[in-house]
């Protein structure tokens, strides 16, 4: 049987500069069992910037090659074209996408090994053509949820713990998620407005329904302008662009983070999924912080 999926892999383009976003929501219909060797201790691991998005070397089937993190991806996805005879049918940000189900029989990153992974084959070729760099594929939840996950981009590098690791300091703050599917969802304040966004550190961008943007308070907004996104589909959209000068989460403030508004009713309901958008790299890039999917909670390490 043919199931939906719902893949988000768009580019936006705001004057000269291009912007990434990733965002995947697909399901794996097999319950093949997965042997799982993990980091026994703590492990840093530097990583490549790609427009906002963070590149590690893995190796998949014995084969090396350069993986986005994915935090908005629900499993290992490869860069390869799906068959004709897909099993598989679904939406990109506005248009229809395929992509086949496989078994990947061992992926190796750092001291994560494990075999018979259900992953996809989703074609982001044009991401290559785009950046002039070679991708294999993106890492997502079901890799990251045995770890905890501390990404920091001054010093481009991942650390991977295990979830249950004593912490040797006290965090600046915690801020704790609820899971919707493979998405870790926080809640976010802007102006007295409250929301659900998604956290994708594959995601050069925050992202907000485009309904959202006439419900603000025009004075907590400057810089608007008019961008173009483009999605997996390849097709380019208009979007409204604008800075919001008071996002808060938690006790926690972040000024003057840029946002692209487009709408996202489509993907509520295809997926049942209740977010309001997405937070990337301009919140990530704020200072040192960690996910950890057991725990449901962010710990932030460092502000700027």
């Amino acid at each position: 049987m043919k199931r939906l999926i719902i893949l988000c892999l768009f580019i936006s383009q705001i004057a000269t500069a291009q912007n990434f976003v990733s965002f995947l929501d697909i399901a794996t219909s097999w319950g093949k069992t997965t042997e799982i060797n993990l980091v026994p201790a703590s492990t840093t691991i530097s990583f490549t910037m790609l427009e906002g998005m963070m590149v590690v070397e893995a190796t998949v089937n014995q084969q090396k090659g350069n993986f986005i993190i994915d935090t908005g991806a629900p499993t290992l996805v490869l860069n390869q074209q799906p068959t004709v005879n897909t099993q598989l049918t679904g939406r990109g940000i506005s248009e229809g996408l395929i992509a086949d189900e496989v078994v990947v029989q061992e992926f190796h990153w750092s001291g994560i090994r494990k075999k018979n992974v259900a992953a996809f084959k989703v074609d982001i070729s044009h991401l290559e053509k785009i950046s002039g760099q070679n991708l294999a594929g993106i890492i997502g939840y079901d890799i990251l949820k045995e770890v905890e996950l501390l990404v920091d981009y001054h010093t481009q590098t991942v650390q991977l713990s295990p979830v249950k690791a004593p912490k040797t300091k006290e965090p600046l703050a915690i801020i704790p998620f609820t899971m919707q599917a493979h998405l870790p969802v926080i809640k976010v304040k802007i102006g007295k407005k409250k929301f659900r966004l998604a956290l994708d550190t594959a995601s050069e961008s925050n992202i907000l329904d485009k309904k959202i943007l006439r419900k603000l308070d025009k004075t907590l907004l400057s810089n608007h302008k008019i961008g173009e996104i483009q999605g997996v589909d390849q097709q380019i959209k208009e979007v409204q662009v604008a800075t919001i000068h008071q996002t808060a989460i938690r006790e926690l403030s972040f000024d003057n983070m840029a946002y692209l508004f487009t709408d996202l009713s489509h993907l509520k309901s295809d997926s049942g999924l209740y977010i309001d958008g997405l937070l990337g790299y301009p919140f990530f890039k704020q200072g040192k912080l960690s996910i950890n999917y057991q725990e449901k909670k962010i710990y932030v390490w460092e502000m700027d």
